[in-house]
């Protein structure tokens, strides 16, 4: 298979996976400032998930240029990756309502976690079939934000903001790419 085929159906899925984020935001209960002040656990929740997704797109095309070709491993595993992102519209959803209570926190920064993996992995397998496999190492960032999504899902429920603000600083360090992925 050829590897712009597999960016477009991962291009089309996340565009979905954002178009389904923002129907499910709901307007304001009424016209005033404070309406719209109701919903700032939702539209926190939005945003920190719009970009959580904006930086898994850029970075998924930065990896993708280091392929050469694409195997069934790469494949699958690259929709394992779509699946955990699929659930973040859920999840968002979920934790935009229920913002401090620990089941819908688990599952949000879960899936994070759950995504940060099979992306890794995924970058993984383009590298050994590329032939550089000696060369894949995961940086700090990577172990990093690794254990923060992880740390977040297992024990955010203990303090939610530190959760939400690590989770968000973490995932912001990623806008600007690693510098071996910048071609």
């Amino acid at each position: 298979m050829e590897k712009n085929r597999l960016e477009a159906f991962s291009d089309g899925v996340l565009a979905i996976i954002i178009t389904i984020m923002i129907l499910e935001l709901n307007q304001p209960s009424g016209s005033g400032l404070k309406d719209l002040l109701a919903l700032t656990p939702t539209l926190l929740a939005y945003l920190l998930s719009f970009v959580f997704i904006a930086i898994y797109w850029v970075n998924h095309h930065l990896i993708f240029q280091k392929s050469e070709s694409i195997n069934v491993k790469i494949l699958w595993c690259n929709m394992a990756w779509l699946f955990t992102m699929s659930f973040i519209p859920f999840a968002t959803a979920w934790v935009g309502s229920y913002p401090t209570s620990w089941t819908p926190l688990s599952l949000y920064f879960a899936d994070m976690s759950l995504a940060s993996i099979t992306f890794h992995l995924t970058y993984y397998l383009i590298i050994c079939e590329s032939g550089e496999k000696d060369n894949f190492k995961l940086s700090g960032r990577s172990i990093i934000s690794l254990v923060t999504y992880f740390s977040a899902a297992v024990f955010g429920g203990f303090c939610p903001i530190a959760a939400y603000i690590a989770v968000a600083i973490v995932s912001c360090w990623w806008i600007v790419p690693p510098r071996e992925n910048r071609g």
